[in-house]
Order: structure tokens, then sequence, then C-alpha cells
């Protein structure tokens, strides 16, 4: 599958192109999934005004599908899956091992994809209507970093940028501090320009982050602010053009790319001797709104902060321990 790889910016695939199909052209029996598959990132960018992020993903989980379908003669028909063949789909990502939350994520973008085709009369019926995904686990475990971790990861990406020869190292000190004191996603962070960042004002402006939606972060943090204004003042003499360019940004001043970030940050984690603890970077976005919840910072607030989309998203970070709930159960002799 790999000559149906679509380009998400442009909506068209690589060597070649397709129009939208129209309510009128519908129900071709002889419709395939890759053919579908770029009228539906269209839709989905489009119309639902999806994120990149958030697009590839769904590429890459219908891709994945199409891969495990039996027919090696001729490419998978769109007209011809059944609701067995999805769910042999599903039994596949259990078997891997992969978590309940992943293989979910995996389902939903079959029933997006399904169910679009088929009010667009693509189908004649939806075969996810009839399929079962796994529950939701009740409880979301989420991985905070402690006090004396947050030290030590920060202290780390000193010794980092410090003793390391690569240019990219020197980035760890304010990538690391950025997302502890913002909260941001590695998404937000990576699409973060200098024309984003108000150091006049202590703010940072987030621009389409999760659901396309824009929100102002505040930066509070001295040490954090003081490296930000210095990396600013490290910009070039072309003002407008340097506005424009990557806070983090790779080679030529282009957007990090993920694989770097990653390694980075896994630099970083081994600088630390944090490796194998549950570490990833969303961890650092997790520890955010664990520490301002713990603060008694208004659940309202910290979904603002993070840009969440509802308040169920925020109360996975009001934790209470045993000692607390104990307490507040003595409460009840007063």
């Amino acid at each position: 599958m790999g000559s149906q790889k679509w380009d998400t910016g442009t909506g068209k695939r690589q060597g070649g192109s397709r129009r939208n199909r129209q309510p009128s052209e519908a129900a071709e029996p002889s419709t395939t999934i890759s053919a579908a598959l770029g009228d539906f990132i269209l839709y989905m960018r489009d119309e639902k005004q999806a994120s990149p992020y958030t697009l590839d993903a769904y590429e890459r989980d219908l891709l994945r599908f199409v891969n495990t379908l039996d027919d090696h003669d001729a490419e998978p028909q769109l007209a011809g899956v059944t609701p067995e063949q999805i769910r042999g789909h599903m039994r596949m990502l259990i078997e891997r091992g992969l978590s309940k939350a992943t293989v979910r994520r995996a389902m939903y973008t079959l029933s997006s994809f399904f169910g679009w085709a088929y009010r667009w009369e693509l189908l004649r019926s939806n075969p996810t209507a009839r399929v079962v995904v796994p529950r939701r686990e009740r409880v979301r475990q989420i991985r905070a970093l402690s006090k004396r971790e947050r030290a030590v990861l920060i202290a780390a990406a000193d010794r980092l940028a410090k003793g390391s020869r690569r240019v990219l190292d020197r980035l760890a000190p304010l990538l690391v501090r950025l997302m502890l004191k913002t909260g941001l996603r590695r998404g937000e962070v990576l699409d973060l320009t200098w024309r984003d960042v108000d150091l006049d004002h202590g703010e940072l402006l987030v621009r389409y982050g999760k659901g396309r939606k824009s929100r102002r972060v505040p930066v509070a943090d001295a040490d954090l602010l003081a490296r930000l204004r210095e990396a600013h003042g490290a910009g070039g003499r072309d003002e407008e053009a340097w506005l424009a360019t990557r806070v983090f940004a790779g080679t030529r001043g282009r957007r990090l790319a993920h694989s770097s970030f990653y390694r980075l940050f896994h630099r970083v984690l081994a600088q630390a001797e944090l490796g194998g603890k549950g570490i990833t970077p969303h961890a650092l976005r997790h520890t955010f709104g664990s520490v301002l919840c713990a603060r008694g910072v208004p659940v309202p607030h910290v979904s603002n902060l993070m840009g969440h989309a509802n308040l169920d998203s925020t109360m996975i970070y009001l934790h209470a321990s045993s000692q607390e709930l104990r307490a507040a159960v003595k409460k009840l002799r007063e």
C-alpha cells in the first residue's frame, strides 16, 4: 500500500489525484478502500477540521487495516468489507498486546471511515455497526513526575547541553522547562514560533492545538522566561523572518522532526538515569496538570490552560492520597 500514500496537506494521492465524491456519484460497487481514503481525509481536514496529527493517525490506522485483509490479487473493495473482517482485525490488534486505548482508537477510526462512506452512499450498510469494541478503562492511570524527578530531569538537560557537541542538545534545557512549566503537547511545542512568544507579557499563543483550538498560556516561571529571552536574542537580523522561525527548529530553521524530538528526549532521560521509569513527553504535560490541581487551582482554569475540550479530561489530575481520604472520612465524626 506504499503507492497509496496520501498527502494530507494537498489531499492528493502521490502520483495522482481524485475529485471529491458527490452524493449523486455514489454507490459504485467497484470503489476501493484506498480510493475512498483520500476523500475521507479531505472530509476530516476541511469539514471536521482535524489536526495534521489526527489525519496522520487515521491514515495509519486505515492503511494497517487494509494490509491485514486477505485479498492479495486486487485492491480491497470498500463494499466487500464484512463485520467478520473488522472483528478479525480487532482480535489481531489485541493479540499483538496493544492497550485497550490503542485498540479503541483504531476501531474508532474504522467506525468513522465506514460511517462516512455509508452516509455518502458509498456503502449500502455500515460493517462496523455490529462490532463491539473493548470497554473503556474506567480508571485512567497517568504518569506524573515527582518533585525530585522534575529536579533531576532539569539538571540532566542542563548537563547534556553543556557536555554535548550536538547542536540539537543545546535545546534540551529550554525544551524540558517549557514542557514542565506550560503543559504544551508535543505537537504544540514543535509548532511554536517566535511570533507566538510574547516576552513582554509573559505569554505563549498556542495556534490550532488539539481540535484546532487556539489558547493563550501564561508563563510565570522566571527561569523559563529568562531562557526564552536568551534564545530569542540569538535570532537573525531579519526580524520578520525570525518571528516566523520555530522556537525548536531543526536543520535550516525548519520544524524539528518527531524522530529528532524523541531522540533528544531519550538522551535527556539517559543523562538523568530515568530510563525505564515510564516517563514520556506526555508525562511532562500530566505533571503540569497534576501540580496545578494539587496546589488548588480550580479545575476550569486548569482545563483552559491545558486546552481540554471538556472537564472530564481534566478530572484525572485530581489525585487523593489514602491519608487524605482517611482524613476526609474522619470528619464524619465531628
